[in-house]
């Protein structure tokens, strides 16, 4: 649910493994993959999908009796509750509901719609929608990571790495999300305001202090709610931020700059803006993630 890139990449994956597949999402993409099937492209290879099954709402994904076991959900972070409104119909007989998404806030949120079906998932694989029916996967990390949950949520995990995708089943999942949060809540803002890519931010020493005080600030944020991150605290964290997380990504763009440039809201509130919304109900201030957040939503409005 939320077929976009990313969705469309994991839906139809699965449905080259040979699952059966509803994918749901809107606009000219889910068009074409209706009319025409799907073509993935990139890094795990190239598939003609010309059976996939795609529709443009949940109502029509459950005609003719179609009735899932889990959901995944690969919308922005701004639409996960109503996307829960949504998917109603289908919460009868399901064992979860997957949150594949960006940010924090989601697994409140699919929990506050359906109670005990919220199952974290972390991805870390890029995707571009390369026109409406063709999405070109462009590069891949670390494998997917889901967990815990539905004790068939190792059965998801299977039909994952049986399918292509590179999965496994992580008991830890909310270090890891928090962990890819970070990761965006060091670049995305930054790289947008400025209109530079990733590998500029860290070798320019301004820019970079400004990470160093963003991830000060996160691990604040992350031991009030009682989060234990990946790395065991900010310098540790750096130093695999250096070596091993900005490498392959220092000639991206953020996507939150796209989003910007092409009228569309940010997914801001899930990050910088949730560190700082977190920090103010611990009664801590997070004044650069505060004030990072507040100059994205002024490019949202102007």
């Amino acid at each position: 649910m939320g077929a976009g890139s990313i969705g469309s990449v994991v839906g139809g994956m699965l449905h080259r493994g040979g699952h059966d597949v509803r994918l749901v999402g809107k606009g000219p993409h889910a068009r074409a993959m209706a009319e025409r099937g799907l073509r993935l492209t990139g890094i795990w290879g190239m598939f003609d999908l010309p059976d996939v099954k795609a529709c443009e709402s949940v109502g029509e994904a459950l005609d003719g009796g179609f009735r899932p076991q889990w959901t995944l959900l690969s919308v922005k972070s701004y639409d996960t509750a109503a996307a829960m409104k949504d998917l109603a119909p289908a919460l009868p007989g399901l064992h979860g509901v997957v949150s594949l998404q960006n940010g924090l806030g989601n697994l409140d949120a699919i929990e506050a719609a359906a109670p005990g079906m919220a199952v974290g998932g972390r991805v870390i694989f890029g995707a571009t929608t390369l026109a409406p029916g063709a999405v070109e996967v462009t590069v891949s990390a670390d494998d997917v990571l889901i967990g815990p949950g539905h004790e068939s949520v190792h059965d998801v995990v299977a039909a994952f790495r049986s399918s292509g995708i590179p999965c496994r089943f992580e008991e830890r999942i909310l270090s890891y999300i928090w962990d890819k949060v970070l990761y965006n809540v060091c670049l995305n803002a930054p790289a947008t305001i400025l209109k530079t890519d990733y590998g500029k931010l860290w070798d320019d020493p301004d820019s970079r202090a400004v990470i160093e005080r963003l991830v000060r600030e996160f691990y604040l944020v992350a031991g009030a709610r009682g989060v234990t991150p990946v790395s065991p605290g900010p310098s540790e964290y750096l130093a695999r931020f250096e070596s091993e997380l900005l490498p392959p990504t220092r000639g991206h763009r953020s996507s939150m700059q796209e989003d910007i440039e092409n009228g569309r809201p940010t997914e801001i509130e899930a990050l910088n803006g949730a560190v700082a919304r977190m920090a103010r109900e611990h009664g801590m201030e997070a004044p650069l993630n505060e004030s990072l957040a507040g100059m994205v939503r002024f490019l949202e409005r102007h």
